[in-house]
């Protein structure tokens, strides 16, 4: 493996901490390294995103890995906690189609689904949840939208998509602090969680900071 930057020896790093708990149960992957950021043109895979462009922040903060991800749930001697997360390098995720064009009631529907590329799924547990980079071109940070069984729905966009407040090197940041705990995304969203329909993620995320301070004390 060539040399690693410091974000992705820190995300390593977070993947080993998960995988060397022993008060979790994981599955975890991590692979080689795929081509950086800076050599992948959006243009080349679709010919309606030219003019997408990836921000310095991005390009400085973009993990190289072929895959990186884990599954994990606390033992049962301790509150229950699980947390799934598995991220796609843009190689892979800019030749995904879009997410469910059934979804789609109008051109702007279409448009808006066309543009997603999902760069973080949940496909070990099956929980359905995915994060997706919107490519729009001419923006100065791509947005990120997020995806749920949950009854979710921004105000003239496709049900079942929200976005978040948040952008990828952001995401990634969180992805350090919460190991991917089911839920986290929705601190980020324009949502209350007050539903009754989210009570199993409020209560993922409660034992999440009751827990992890035993669990990755570092």
């Amino acid at each position: 493996m060539s040399s690693l930057t410091r974000n992705e020896q820190l995300h390593l790093d977070s993947l080993r901490e998960i995988e060397n708990c022993p008060l979790v149960e994981s599955q975890c992957s991590g692979a080689d390294l795929d081509r950086s950021l800076s050599s992948i043109l959006p243009e080349e895979y679709d010919e309606s995103w030219e003019g997408v462009r990836f921000s310095e922040s991005m390009l400085g903060c973009y993990l190289r890995f072929y895959e990186l991800g884990a599954a994990w749930r606390t033992v049962e001697d301790l509150p229950d906690v699980k947390g799934e997360f598995s991220l796609v390098n843009f190689h892979d995720a800019l030749q995904v189609s879009d997410p469910g064009a059934g979804r789609a009631k109008t051109d702007f529907h279409r448009e808006f689904l066309s543009q997603l590329c999902p760069v973080d799924r949940t496909p070990r547990f099956g929980a359905g949840m995915q994060t997706y980079i919107r490519l729009q071109a001419d923006v100065d940070e791509l947005e990120l939208w997020y995806s749920d069984i949950a009854d979710i729905e921004q105000p003239s966009y496709p049900s079942g998509f929200i976005k978040l407040d948040i952008g990828y090197c952001e995401y990634l940041k969180m992805l350090l602090l919460t190991k991917g705990a089911y839920g986290w995304q929705y601190l980020f969203a324009g949502i209350s969680l007050s539903r009754g329909d989210f009570s199993e993620s409020i209560n993922n995320l409660k034992n999440m900071l009751q827990v992890f301070p035993e669990l990755f004390p570092g």
